[in-house]
């Protein structure tokens, strides 16, 4: 029985490595929670326009869902409009005549009536840049007030002078 006792431990380590060695091995990277899921881009297109920042008042650019896909110059007018946050600011019309935008806004409001120097030309900037940066083929921007000239306390323009262009 003693002669058997080295044989049997033998045996027996034998047998464990011999099932420790049947284990299958991992890859890496198959492990299911190491694996990186994968993930799509984002198809939501988005437009890039101008808004106010009223804490530093300056102007910031705003990427907002775009709807169509070539942004009118009316379209555009109403998303910069919609994200000034003025319930004062009220367009008459916006209309594209070639290379040129016209933006009539109404004698009644923001930005000819009640509103200070720097946030009246901060509106103008906003809106004039959105549709320079946005609005196909259009070159130059014109304000008016109520279809005429624009007059307020800081700024006159004729019915034809453009504010701003490329």
């Amino acid at each position: 029985m003693k002669k058997m006792k080295p044989a049997f431990s033998f045996l027996l380590l034998f047998v464990l490595f011999a099932l420790s060695g049947c284990t299958e091995k991992k890859e890496v990277g198959k492990d299911p929670a190491v694996v990186p899921v994968p993930t799509q881009g984002s198809k939501i297109e988005t437009v890039s326009i101008y808004s106010i920042n009223s804490d530093s008042m300056t102007l910031i650019p705003v990427s907002v869902k775009k709807e169509s896909q070539k942004p009118s110059s009316s379209y555009v007018a109403r998303l910069v409009l919609e994200n000034l946050n003025e319930d004062d600011i009220e367009l008459t019309d916006v209309i594209q005549k070639d290379t040129k935008v016209i933006v009539s806004f109404s004698s009644e409001g923001k930005p000819l009536k009640g509103c200070g120097a720097k946030m009246e030309t901060l509106i103008l900037e906003a809106f004039a840049n959105s549709l320079l940066d946005n609005v196909e083929n259009c070159k130059k921007v014109i304000f008016r007030c109520d279809g005429k000239e624009y007059k307020s306390s800081q700024y006159s323009f004729g019915k034809n002078e453009v504010y701003a262009s490329e």
